[in-house]
């Protein structure tokens, strides 16, 4: 028991629902593509376009992606994940533009189009919710974001048919007060930013939400953890962690997917300009080359 008083507890399996994919350990977990066929289906498009050079530029991708985002197609991905249209509406859309180029990357990623079809779901759930909880405020930096969509991850996957355990119920709401409450000064004393002193307890507090190594705790660490990590020297994230502190969060089954999330955050930012592209990702396969020999031991 820790000092908020989880317990570790057994995990059960929610009944299947139709549209879900095996993984290795023969549970099932929801598919994207058959909760949000359209939105799944554009960025698959727009992937292509940008790669047969049909779309060139920013400025004819933002106009596609404004005409998709319908009050229809909003209401619907808000079913699936809500906070989605609030979010939405933060500085006239630029994260949801975002979110919507990370979806588009991660299409293009090698890492994605080489995973296993398991692992591409963990990759497309992440991205759809790792930007979630993000308040783009007068041009300021979020560097809070990463805990607060960790957490409406948590509460919005077992409604879709993902696996949790036992202590879920009781568990949900402690758990989420830690999150939420495990902020610092910046070093600036402008702002805040996640307190990665907390993270072995919020950890652990995920895999008794979810079981060790299951989907959900996956994606929800991901989402959690994808400011913790300096990727690109250019745009440091205040919360990252120190070399120490690796081995402490970060588990080696989650190494792939926090790697692909993090390959796809970078390239949305890059999509029209190649040779930026290329840097950004030579230093971020660089950073998780150092934390798998870390997390290895």
């Amino acid at each position: 028991m820790t000092k908020s008083g989880f317990y570790i507890m057994p995990c059960y399996n929610f009944r299947p629902v139709d549209n879900t994919y095996t993984t290795p350990m023969a549970a099932t977990i929801p598919r994207l593509e058959e909760l949000l066929p359209q939105l799944l289906e554009f960025v698959r498009t727009l992937a292509r376009q940008i790669e047969a050079g049909e779309i060139q530029d920013g400025d004819a991708l933002g106009a596609r992606i404004r005409d998709f985002y319908t009050a229809e197609q909003t209401a619907a991905i808000e079913n699936v994940a809500p906070g989605w249209k609030e979010m939405a509406a933060y500085a006239d859309g630029t994260t949801l533009h975002h979110v919507t180029q990370v979806l588009i990357a991660l299409q293009l990623l090698p890492e994605y189009r080489q995973a296993s079809r398991y692992l591409q779901a963990l990759m497309e759930w992440s991205v759809l919710y790792h930007d979630l909880g993000k308040q783009v405020i007068a041009g300021q930096r979020d560097a809070l974001h990463a805990f607060r969509s960790g957490t409406m991850a948590a509460r919005t996957l077992p409604r879709l048919g993902f696996q949790t355990s036992a202590a879920y119920p009781t568990t949900l709401e402690p758990w989420s007060r830690l999150v939420l409450s495990a902020s610092v000064a910046t070093p600036d004393g402008k702002g805040s930013m996640q307190d990665n002193r907390a993270l072995p307890e919020i950890l652990q507090g995920i895999e008794q939400l979810f079981g060790a190594g299951t989907a959900a705790a996956l994606i929800v660490q991901a989402a959690l953890l994808h400011q913790s990590l300096n990727v690109v020297p250019e745009w440091p994230n205040p919360g990252s962690l120190t070399e120490s502190q690796v081995p402490e969060c970060i588990r080696p089954d989650l190494v792939p997917l926090l790697e692909g999330l993090m390959l796809a955050d970078s390239d949305a930012w890059q999509l029209f300009e190649p040779d930026k592209k290329a840097k950004f990702r030579a230093s971020t396969l660089a950073v998780f080359a150092a934390v798998r020999q870390v997390v290895a031991g």
